[in-house]
């Protein structure tokens, strides 16, 4: 399932929040690009993975499992979107659309 634009845009805005980012917009973050580490652009590490998991709860309400496939998910911004919008009631996902 293929994550709307408006939810992947969404989810910039929220990381960049959630995580206090200053060297980046959320703008300025593609879709593809890998989000954690310290060689990327974006920089995350694994507290502000907690960040945006515990914010994509409340504003989404998915619980993301902390497992083997999470490594997958928050690899960029279209992987997580994909994932929360595939885990999101219908009726909030359509909001996005």
């Amino acid at each position: 399932m293929s994550s709307p634009p408006a939810l992947r845009s969404h989810l910039k805005d929220l990381i960049v929040r959630s995580c206090g980012l200053t060297h980046v917009t959320p703008q300025e973050v593609t879709d593809d690009e890998i989000l954690f580490g310290p060689q990327t652009r974006v920089q995350l590490n694994s507290l502000d993975a907690v960040e945006i998991a515990m914010n994509i709860q409340i504003e989404y309400g998915v619980k993301l499992e902390n497992s083997s496939s999470a490594r997958e998910y928050f690899k960029c911004v279209q992987s997580l979107a994909d994932h929360v919008a595939s885990k999101m009631e219908p009726q909030r996902l359509a909001a996005f659309q």
